[in-house]
C-alpha cells in the first residue's frame, strides 16, 4: 500500500524543500484529493508561509525547543525544523487517505485538548508508525492538520488507547462524530 520512504539524500540540500513541495503540490494543489470519494482535502492555499501552503511546512517539519539566554535569564524558543522522517514519507499522506479502507489503516477519532475541543480523524498506518490527522471544516471539506511519524514508544501506546476507546465505543463526545 505505502511506497518506499523517499531517499533525500539524493537530493542536493538546497533543494530539498522545493523537491518535497512538487510533491506536495502534485498530490494536494494540482488535483483535487478527496476522502471516502465525498470529503475534499483542502490544501488551504490561501494560508501560506514563505509561497507555500502551511499545511506543507506541518508536513516537513517539527516543533524543537531550545534554551537561549538573554538578559542573563534563560527563555524557551521554538522552531520548526525539517524532520527528515516525516519529509521522506510525504507521498504515504495521499497514499494512506487514498487506501484508508485498507486493514493496514486504522480509523479513529478522537477530541483534541485544544481549545475549540476539535474533533480530528486520525488516519494510522499502525505497521509503518505513520499518523496522518485531519480536521473537518464543513459537511464535505476538511484539511491536514500534519502527519509524522511515530518515534516514541509512548506515543505508539497512546494511539493504541485512542484506537481501543474509539472501537469500543465508549467514548461518549465522539458518538455520532464520524464523517462517513
Amino acid at each position: 500500500m505505502l511506497s518506499a520512504p523517499l531517499n533525500l539524500g539524493q537530493v542536493e540540500a538546497t533543494q530539498i524543500c522545493e523537491f518535497l513541495y512538487q510533491l506536495f503540490h502534485r498530490d494536494f494543489v494540482a488535483c483535487r484529493t478527496m476522502l471516502n470519494r465525498t470529503i475534499y482535502i483542502d490544501p488551504q492555499s490561501q494560508r501560506q508561509d514563505e509561497g507555500k501552503e502551511n499545511t506543507f511546512w506541518h508536513l516537513i517539519t517539527r516543533d524543537h525547543e531550545r534554551q537561549v539566554r538573554v538578559d542573563g535569564r534563560y527563555q524557551t524558543v521554538k522552531e520548526r525544523l525539517t524532520d527528515y522522517r516525516r519529509a521522506e514519507r510525504i507521498e504515504w499522506v495521499k497514499q494512506i487517505i487514498a487506501n484508508h479502507t485498507d486493514p493496514a489503516v486504522r480509523i479513529f477519532y478522537h477530541q483534541e485538548t485544544n481549545q475549540k475541543r476539535n474533533i480530528r480523524l486520525y488516519l494510522w498506518a499502525y505497521e509503518n508508525d505513520f499518523v496522518v490527522i485531519l480536521q473537518k471544516l464543513g459537511r464535505s471539506s476538511s484539511f491536514l492538520v500534519t502527519s509524522f511519524y511515530v518515534d516514541h514508544h509512548s506515543k505508539r501506546a497512546d494511539y493504541e488507547q485512542r484506537f481501543a476507546r474509539y472501537q469500543a465505543g465508549t467514548a461518549q463526545e465522539l458518538h455520532g462524530c464520524e464523517w462517513f
